[in-house]
C-alpha cells in the first residue's frame, strides 16, 4: 500500500486524524468493494505514519475487559479492601463511559455531538 509522502495538513493531532479515518472508513461501506475503497481513501488522505497514529489513538480508547476480568479472577476472595474497591471503581467508570459514548452516538441533531465528544477525546461512531 502506497501512502502520501507528505502530509496534506501537517500538525494535525491524533484525535483529528482518528476522526478523519473513522469518517473515511464509514463512507467506504457504501462502495461495491468496501475494503478496496477504504484502502484507497486512506492512502489518499494519510501518510503511513498518520494512519498508524490514528489507529493507535482509536485502539487506546478500547476497554480491556478481558484484562479486568483476569485481575478480578486473580484477586478472588483474597482481595484486600483497596484492591477490590479499585477494580469495582474501574468497572463502574467503564460502564458510565460506555453510557456516555452511547448517548453521544445516538444524540441526533439536538446536541453538538462533536463538542461533547471532543471534551472526552471520543470519536463519534468509532466503537465497533
Amino acid at each position: 500500500m502506497t501512502f502520501l509522502q507528505d502530509s496534506k495538513e501537517p500538525g494535525r493531532s491524533d484525535w483529528e486524524l482518528a476522526r478523519l479515518a473513522v469518517h473515511l472508513r464509514g463512507h467506504a461501506a457504501y462502495d461495491d468493494d468496501p475494503p478496496a475503497d477504504e484502502a484507497r481513501r486512506l492512502r489518499e488522505a494519510f501518510t503511513a505514519d498518520e494512519l498508524h497514529r490514528a489507529d493507535a489513538f482509536l485502539e487506546a480508547g478500547r476497554q480491556d475487559v478481558g484484562r479486568l476480568a483476569a485481575v478480578e479472577a486473580r484477586l478472588g476472595e483474597d482481595a484486600t479492601g483497596d484492591e477490590a474497591w479499585l477494580v469495582q471503581q474501574l468497572t463502574t467508570a467503564w460502564a458510565r463511559l460506555d453510557e456516555l459514548r452511547n448517548r453521544i452516538d445516538t444524540g441526533g441533531s439536538l446536541m453538538a455531538n462533536t463538542h461533547v465528544a471532543a471534551a472526552i477525546d471520543y470519536i463519534r461512531g468509532s466503537r465497533p
